[in-house]
C-alpha cells in the first residue's frame, strides 16, 4: 500500500494566479510529490505525495523566486 503524506507550507510572494501556477508546476516536478494546491490569498501550499522532501521543496520555492516560510501542518 502506498502511504500518502500531506504537508501544508507557507510561501510568501505569490501575488497572482500565474504565481500559483508556477509554484504548482515546479513543485509537481519533484519526485514523490503527487499533487500541489497553491493559494495566493492565504500564502499556503498544500502538498500530497508518497515522499515529500521538504529540503527539496524549499530549494525549489526559493529557486523560482518565492520565500519558503516553513511547515504549517
Amino acid at each position: 500500500m502506498n502511504h500518502r503524506n500531506f504537508q501544508t507550507i507557507s510561501v510568501e510572494g505569490m501575488t497572482c494566479s500565474h504565481c500559483e501556477a508556477s509554484v504548482v508546476r515546479n513543485l509537481s516536478k519533484i519526485e514523490g510529490i503527487d499533487e500541489v494546491l497553491a493559494d495566493k490569498n492565504t500564502s499556503q501550499v498544500k502538498i500530497t505525495g508518497s515522499k515529500i522532501n521538504l529540503d527539496e521543496v524549499e530549494r525549489m520555492v526559493t529557486e523560482i523566486g518565492y520565500q519558503f516560510k516553513g511547515v504549517i501542518s
